[in-house]
């Protein structure tokens, strides 16, 4: 799938969905080109300092809440559940190396982020980028 494909497909299939904390808040495509360290564009794009705690997470983990399937869903919430189970296939069929990326404490910035698998690794290791971020309140 091109790179355009894919930022379509990742916008239609998040339309809608909100991330759950303390705060609801939907999800935003990220596109970037040339990118050779992930965690410093995490620091520049959200204005933190290199001492901001950024955290790793496996995909799987933190979509764990949002995928599973229980029996006491109604119907509007087994609708959603099987949206983030396509988002999360989407993700997983489309970016290698994939990884989320929880930038800061108490507003969390979330990135969902892997290497497209049309971008090649471009001038002196740099990649393309894409994914999705979201916030999650936690206090």
């Amino acid at each position: 799938m091109k790179d355009s494909e894919l930022i379509e497909r990742l916008k239609q299939a998040s339309q809608g969905l909100l991330w759950l904390s303390e705060s609801d808040y939907p999800f935003e495509v990220i596109y970037w080109e040339n990118v050779d360290d992930i965690k410093a564009k995490l620091l520049q794009v959200t204005n933190c300092t290199p001492e901001t705690k950024i955290e790793v997470r496996e995909l799987d983990k933190f979509f764990s809440q949002a995928t599973a399937e229980e029996d006491w869903y109604n119907d509007e919430e087994m609708a959603e559940c099987k949206r983030y189970q396509e988002l999360v296939h989407l993700l997983k069929t489309n970016l290698t190396d994939i990884k989320v990326y929880r930038v800061g404490e108490t507003e969390v910035n979330c990135y969902i982020l892997g290497q497209t698998k049309s971008g090649a690794i471009g001038e002196a290791g740099t990649a393309t980028i894409a994914g999705l971020s979201t916030i999650s309140v936690e206090t």
